[in-house]
């Protein structure tokens, strides 16, 4: 499984000064999305994909988004930083997008400021300063899942615990659109829900559950399906999902998102386990549906 990466590759560019070129990878919610918002637990794991960044001195000001300008700030870099940013990783559909680009965008600088960051928790703090721009008071679960990487639960204050899974567990991550909601908005929706209390002890229940049959081997496909349903019945999840995630039930599937959701438009990535992974591919490639396969633990 791939982790953060705290190597430099150096790059020397047309004029021969030195940029950086620096990988950090993204994350998946397997479960306790929302409840870690309440102090419960959740469970993450790192995934294949992710950003990469070089940075360079420039002789004109360089303007970014708000997350990369404070990235940049925190880093102690200043407008004559140019940065680089491309990758593979899918923008703002749950898979810590934000917390990717800030980390690598902080490392990138320091290296380039000749002061790199060697110390993950001092990585984590600089980012987790980077996604209160982002979503205003975060549970800090993206931060900690990008740094740290590998699969971990994660309790708000609470010290990261790494997690050992008894066998590799594969599943596809189905595009179902870019919310159009912020994470902020979604946190407020559920805090809003007078069902929320209720249903987020009944996540906290299913993600222990989750976590005891992952470390002893045992199928846990129906548990990550109620977790989706819980999801739903909180109301983070849009039309658009609910009818996908419906199909695919229908199919034998067990569906739910990884990451705040969405209901105006599309409700982020979608994780999908299936005993006919074919089928389900087949599917959505019929349907013009994007997607990919990743795997958590034995790699």
């Amino acid at each position: 499984m791939k982790a953060i990466c705290l190597s430099i590759r150096l790059i020397r560019n047309n004029q021969d000064s030195v940029a950086r070129m620096v990988s950090v990878f993204g994350k998946v919610i397997l479960s306790g999305e929302h409840a870690v918002v309440y102090g419960k637990p959740a469970l993450v794991a790192s995934i294949d994909k992710g950003v990469y960044v070089r940075a360079k001195r420039v002789r004109s000001p360089q303007h970014y988004n708000k997350i990369v300008e404070k990235a940049r700030e925190v880093a102690g870099g200043d407008e004559y930083v140019s940065l680089l940013i491309h990758g593979d990783l899918p923008v703002g559909s749950g898979l810590g997008s934000s917390a990717v680009v800030g980390a690598a965008t902080i490392m990138a600088v320091r290296d380039l400021l000749g002061k790199p960051v060697t110390d993950k928790d001092e990585l984590f703090s600089l980012t987790m300063e980077c996604e209160r721009v982002a979503h205003g008071n975060p549970s800090g679960v993206d931060p900690a899942a990008v740094v740290y990487g590998g699969l971990i639960r994660f309790i708000k204050g609470e010290p990261i615990k790494h997690l050992h899974i008894a066998r590799p567990l594969s599943f596809l991550l189905v595009n179902t659109g870019k919310p159009i909601e912020t994470t902020r908005e979604m946190v407020e929706l559920v805090a809003a829900n007078p069902k929320a209390p209720v249903v987020i002890e009944q996540i906290a229940d299913v993600t222990a559950s989750i976590q005891a049959g992952l470390e002893k081997g045992s199928d846990v496909t129906t548990l990550f399906d109620e977790n989706g349903k819980l999801l739903e019945l909180l109301g983070v999840v849009g039309k658009k999902a609910k009818d996908l995630s419906g199909t695919l039930r229908g199919m034998g599937a067990s569906v739910k998102i990884v990451g705040a959701g969405g209901v105006g438009k599309g409700s982020g990535m979608m994780m999908v386990l299936s005993p006919d992974v074919e089928k389900m591919k087949n599917f959505l490639d019929n349907s013009k549906i994007d997607y990919f396969e990743t795997t958590v633990g034995g790699l």
